[in-house]
């Protein structure tokens, strides 16, 4: 039990894909062996599907036994017996459990029970069963004697930090998901309002790349005045994170861009931030809770806000630069098979660079609360709970500080 544990292990999620797989061995019961395993993130009763890119949909599985780099899958579902083969290699894609036919889920409520030949074959005693095998390597280098410290350490690290094939493969499979809120319209004061955007990244183990844009627009005119008042906001982010540098901690950097425009005034008329390189601890994961992380990345922040006069009512900009020191709780977690909930929290608190003293009170908070129900497949329904707290919005554009936003969006996802 102690060398199980000593593994951090993660269900395969539904949608999730593992490339490359091969099939090591074929057993009765239609029982296969492939060289994924613990360290994959496969336990026991996962559900997933097989397929081949010659061939197309090979089968599907359930996983009834575990290794650390290997794992035993129960096939149920088999079309064409001939796309089962060693000679050719899998992607495994994660699936949701309530996919699973009834007869076929019993599997999970009991033991397989099967032999794999190679686990019973007895090692050869051999001439001398006394004797102590040497367990180095028949020639050896410099770097095989002496552990590597100081910066042949460091270069060490960072090979394998950033390893160029790995990248190559993580960046091949992308997916996409596209969301909008229902669009609505009176024609007594002409008011509409509407929420989309579209969010993009790859599906991998290590390297990740995630890409998100949204924008939100409002417009109303007051029907005896004719005045009309409209709001709009735009937000981008990209990030790259490698995953897993050691078991509990991971990589981040990102680019932000926000822009919120009330009528003619833009506060911010244009935010960016910057964060070249930050970490991320992972400080709870298992099979229901996707992850629980805590992140702090510093952020540089160019600010540029549209200031109005309230003497002569002109208009004009002001700009802030400084440093914000980015903390970001991720929280998601699965409240049954069709819904899920999830949380991000950001707060940067602002540091002056010229006296470095660190604004409390301009904290650049926002709160993003959302329950997700799938409705079918890929079609999802999100409800989604914005708070967002600027202190600048007081201080600049004598606007509240706080804003909430409430939202419905549908969202489809899909693989590129």
């Amino acid at each position: 039990m102690g060398f199980l544990f000593s593994f951090q292990v993660f269900a395969l999620e539904s949608f999730e894909r593992l490339n490359g797989v091969k099939i090591l061995k074929v057993i009765e019961k239609n029982i296969i062996l492939v060289d994924r395993g613990l360290e994959d993130g496969i336990l026991i009763n996962d559900h997933a599907k097989l397929s081949q890119e010659q061939e197309g949909y090979s089968a599907r599985a359930i996983c009834i036994r575990t290794k650390a780099n290997m794992s035993y899958w129960k096939l149920y579902r088999i079309p064409y017996a001939e796309t089962i083969s060693k000679d050719l290699t899998y992607t495994i894609v994660g699936m949701a459990d309530r996919e699973i036919p009834f007869p076929q889920a019993k599997l999970r409520d009991s033991v397989v029970k099967f032999e794999d030949p190679d686990d019973t074959k007895k090692v050869p005693v051999g001439a001398d069963p006394f004797s102590v095998k040497r367990d180095l390597p028949e020639q050896l280098t410099e770097r095989d004697l002496i552990e590597t410290v100081g910066p042949d350490k460091r270069k060490l690290f960072i090979e394998k930090a950033l390893n160029q094939d790995q990248i190559k493969r993580d960046l091949q499979d992308f997916r996409v998901s596209i969301f909008a809120s229902p669009f609505t319209r009176q024609s007594i004061n002409s008011g509409e309002t509407y929420r989309y955007g579209a969010r993009a990244g790859n599906v991998a183990s290590k390297y990740r790349l995630q890409g998100q844009f949204e924008q939100q627009q409002s417009r109303l005119k007051d029907p005896v005045t004719e005045e009309e008042v409209s709001t709009r906001s735009t937000s981008g982010q990209a990030q790259f994170v490698i995953h897993r540098l050691n078991p509990d901690m991971s990589s981040l950097s990102l680019v932000n861009y926000n822009s919120v425009r009330f009528s003619e005034l833009g506060t911010p008329k244009s935010h960016w931030q910057f964060g070249p390189i930050g970490f991320t601890w992972h400080m709870f994961e298992n099979r229901t809770w996707e992850y629980f992380d805590l992140s702090y990345v510093p952020l540089y922040d160019i600010r540029t806000t549209d200031v109005i006069n309230p003497n002569t009512g002109s208009k004009s900009e002001t700009k802030e630069n400084g440093l914000r020191h980015g903390f970001r709780l991720a929280v998601k977690t699965k409240i049954n098979e069709r819904v899920s909930f999830e949380n991000l929290l950001w707060v940067r608190p602002f540091q002056n660079l010229a006296s470095w003293e660190i604004e409390g009170s301009n904290l650049n908070l926002s709160n993003d609360l959302k329950l997700i129900f799938n409705l079918s497949g890929n079609l999802f329904l999100d409800y989604n709970l914005v708070y967002q707290y600027d202190k600048l919005w007081e201080t600049l554009s004598d606007l509240p500080a706080t804003n909430t936003i409430n939202s419905l969006n549908f969202r489809y996802d899909f693989d590129l």
